[in-house]
């Protein structure tokens, strides 16, 4: 079943009609006009209210008019059945316009309806709308982290938010049409702000609206606090209105300090170091420098250096001058790998163009779990490059000197060799950790063994030990070990290849650990068997001397005895002798013969010399025998008291002494008054035609005073120089010098018992110079002690020596 909607059916009609109308427009004569009733159809089609639906039909009409008259029978054409049909044709366009007018009409009534239902429905919609923004906006003032505040232009509040309750204690209903300056202005800031606002309406000019202002609030306790304001005005029918944004910025003001305070413990630390340190973002630009970086670099604050590309203006070339690409710089690797770099072989460029070699450390930067740049370490090792090319230098040359000293330590070890195997030292080296030996050839063949024998362990020497040696041998390597001393050294016995044994020196040097545990242990063997057994042969010596001191000893005594009966017992017929002689002498002289009076002479003469040799082996032997303790002696007063004693002599001869200055010494008083009157006497006595001449003087030394004795008497042929010290040495006969010959070896005698040394300088025929030499500290000198039998024996060997 067909369902027409309602301008489908006008749609119908309206195509009926004119079909109706055109059938019937072609049956009826030409001069009659049906035509005109087409305005039906199009009136129908008006139904539809669609425009170009009649429009449409307007035309199919038009069409249907000229159709419908050709079609219409007979031949006649009439000039008002033409004006008809145009005037039917008129009647359609215009029935076809007004419909189409009213359509229009209708059309527009229709849209005015629907745009007023939608306009009401908008404007109810926006209500809403409103009414819920302003519901939002309210729960958002309250709910806002910030104090919310509006005032009028009369400054009354008229907007106070529940954070405006928390920061400043008011509440809402407190705060209402309050005037905000009395409420939460500081005293000397309300003029400021009546002022301004005054001025603002008068002008229209906002001075700190629409801006972030910081300044002081006071709460309703009266503290005063800093805060954070921005302020918006909005001009509306009732007048100005203020927002203003209050925040709280005590913590933030603390936070702040405390960043501030922060930042300059970081600046300072970083300011403080010996290390350039700057930092780079992602692009290569300067974030933050220090002073160091800044003075190592050639700038004079490291502002220069911030937001400057580092790689260019620091690390642009390399030292030869080429170009180092950004793309190749180790510092950026910290940003590609996100690992950190150390280098030290590079160059920086200073701000005056000049290099420097650097070792640097890249490390990358994270903010927030992202990479954001990196952070770089450098010092200047300009200096530490020279030390080490001046280090490498002398390491070069200390090769080459140590290549040198391994060749000669390679000629010393063959010369040690040669010379250890000359020596007989054998030559070992104990791996104490190992146990291992090394033996030289020498060691073993010094033994007798053959030298490729095999000896690598410790107990190849430990089986070798005289039983009587082994423990000594044994605890004197363990006290080594303990004491870890510099030197070890033991003496023992080593069984030879034939089964005999043989004394062995062992001397050597060890290693230890930082625990001191003994690593190694080397040394040498040295054999002494020849002497120990010399030593035996002369312990047995030893032995016999002194049993022949001893009887040496009892000797002495004997010879004591000998000098107390010579200088009574022999002296007193002697003295009876001379004494006799020289009364029948001056009793009998001239009264006797010749040849009488001769042996008288002789007899007296004989009888003195007798005496005289008698006192001067008296006096030589007291040099020791009744010698006198060491003590402070001047030899000026001995040189007088020598004169003293010689003043017949020096009377007679007509001689001239004289002296220098002579120092004080440790000595026996009167035997320097005896060796200089023995000394002085001789010159005085052995002199030539001229009168003689004496002189003595003194040298002092470090260690010896040097005393001279100078004549100009008949001097001393050189071949003589050592007899004339001898006892009973005489170089002229009694008639020429009459003497015994014991004064000059009772000199030296006194001058070896002083610890010194006599000799003489002389030529025949030009005088002699006798100089003798007395330690300046003779307190370390041994002194003579009769009851020493050592020092008796001195007497008793020389005088047994001259004899």
């Amino acid at each position: 079943m067909i369902v027409f909607n309602p301008h489908h059916r006008g749609l119908v009609i309206a195509a009926a009609v004119a079909t109706a109308i055109f059938l019937v427009d072609c049956n009826v004569e030409r001069n009659i006009t049906v035509s005109v009733l087409y305005i039906v159809a199009v009136w129908i089609v008006h139904a539809t209210h669609r425009r170009s639906v009649v429009l449409v039909a307007a035309a199919v009409c038009s069409v249907l008019t000229p159709l419908g008259w050709y079609f219409s029978p007979g031949d006649a054409v009439w000039t008002d059945a033409i004006w008809n049909r145009v005037l039917s044709l008129l009647a359609i366009w215009i029935t076809a316009a007004l419909c189409s007018r009213a359509l229009s009409l209708d059309a527009q009534r229709n849209a005015s309806n629907v745009l007023g239902e939608h306009l009401q429905q908008e404007l109810n919609s926006e209500h809403t709308r409103f009414t819920e923004i302003q519901e939002r906006c309210q729960l958002t003032i309250d709910a806002a982290l910030d104090a919310v505040i509006m005032i009028n232009q009369h400054s009354q509040i008229t907007e106070w938010n529940k954070q405006a309750e928390c920061t400043f204690g008011w509440s809402r209903e407190e705060a209402m049409g309050q005037s905000l300056a009395e409420l939460i202005i500081p005293e000397r800031f309300r003029d400021d702000h009546h002022r301004g606002l005054q001025r603002f309406h008068q002008t229209g000019i906002p001075k700190i609206m629409n801006q972030r202002l910081e300044m002081s609030a006071v709460r309703r306790n009266g503290e005063e606090f800093p805060i954070e304001l921005s302020i918006i005005v909005l001009r509306c029918a009732e007048g100005y209105q203020y927002s203003a944004f209050v925040r709280d910025i005590t913590e933030h003001k603390s936070t702040l300090e405390e960043l501030r305070k922060r930042d300059q413990q970081i600046t300072t630390l970083l300011n403080s170091t010996a290390e350039g340190i700057y930092g780079v973002d992602l692009e290569g630009r300067c974030t933050f420098a220090n002073n160091t970086c800044a003075r190592l670099l050639g700038y004079d604050t490291p502002e220069e250096l911030f937001g400057a590309n580092m790689h260019q203006l620091i690390h642009h070339s390399r030292i030869d001058g080429t170009p180092y690409p950004q793309s190749e710089c180790r510092i950026y690797q910290a940003f590609r790998s996100s690992e950190g770099v150390h280098v030290d072989d590079e160059h920086f460029w200073r701000k005056d163009g000049t290099s420097f070699s650097v070792e640097y450390w890249s490390y990358p930067v994270h903010v927030e779990g992202a990479l954001g740049g990196s952070v770089v370490t450098f010092v200047d090792t300009s200096d530490r490059k020279r030390r080490e090319h001046l280090q490498t230098k002398k390491y070069e040359e200390l090769e080459d000197r140590v290549a040198l000293h391994d060749q000669e330590l390679v000629a010393m070890r063959d010369r040690l060799e040669l010379a250890l195997e000359g020596a007989n030292v054998g030559l070992w080296d104990w791996d104490a950790v190992t146990d291992e030996v090394y033996f030289s050839k020498t060691a073993k063949t010094q033994l007798g063994y053959d030298a490729d024998m095999a000896w690598t362990h410790f107990r190849d020497w430990e089986t070798r030990l005289h039983p009587d040696d082994y423990e000594q041998a044994m605890q004197c390597l363990k006290k080594y070990f303990q004491d870890r001393g510099d030197v070890y050294q033991s003496t023992f016995r080593l069984r030879c290849e034939n089964g005999t044994y043989r004394w062995i020196l062992s001397q050597g040097h060890g290693e230890f650990d930082e625990s001191g545990k003994p690593l190694r242990l080397i040394g040498v063997h040295i054999d002494i068997h020849e002497q120990i057994e010399n030593e035996k042969i002369l312990e047995w010596l030893n032995g016999e001397l002194s049993r022949t001191v001893d009887a040496l000893h009892s000797s002495n005594i004997d010879l004591q005895q000998f000098a107390y009966v010579a200088s009574h017992d022999l002296q007193t017929p002697l003295r009876a002798i001379a004494n006799f002689a020289q009364f029948l002498q001056d009793d009998y002289a001239g009264k006797l013969d010749a040849t009488a009076d001769d042996y008288l002479q002789r007899i007296v003469q004989g009888a003195h010399r007798m005496q005289q040799l008698i006192r001067d082996l008296l006096g030589y032997s007291r040099v020791e025998s009744r010698a006198a303790p060491f003590q402070p002696t001047s030899l000026n007063d001995a040189f007088e008291d020598a004169l003293e004693m010689l003043s017949s002599s020096i009377t007679e001869t007509g001689a001239r002494v004289t002296r220098d200055e002579l120092p004080t010494i440790q000595a026996d008083k009167s035997q320097m008054a005896q060796l200089l009157t023995n000394l002085i006497g001789n010159a005085v006595k052995y002199h030539g035609d001229k009168p003689p001449e004496v002189h003595v003087w003194a040298e002092i030394g470090d260690e010896f005073y040097t005393l001279f004795v100078q004549d100009n008497g008949i001097g001393i042929s050189p071949k003589h120089h050592d007899r004339v010290f001898e006892i009973f040495r005489r170089l002229h006969t009694q008639t020429a010098y009459p003497g015994t010959g014991i004064g000059l070896a009772v000199c030296r005698r006194i001058v070896n018992r002083h610890g010194g040394d006599i000799s003489v300088k002389s030529q025949e025929g030009k005088g002699s110079t006798f100089v003798f030499t007395i330690p300046v500290n003779n307190s370390e000198v041994e002194q003579f002690d009769a009851d020493n039998p050592d020092a008796i024996g001195i007497v008793h060997d020389k005088a047994l020596g001259d004899v």
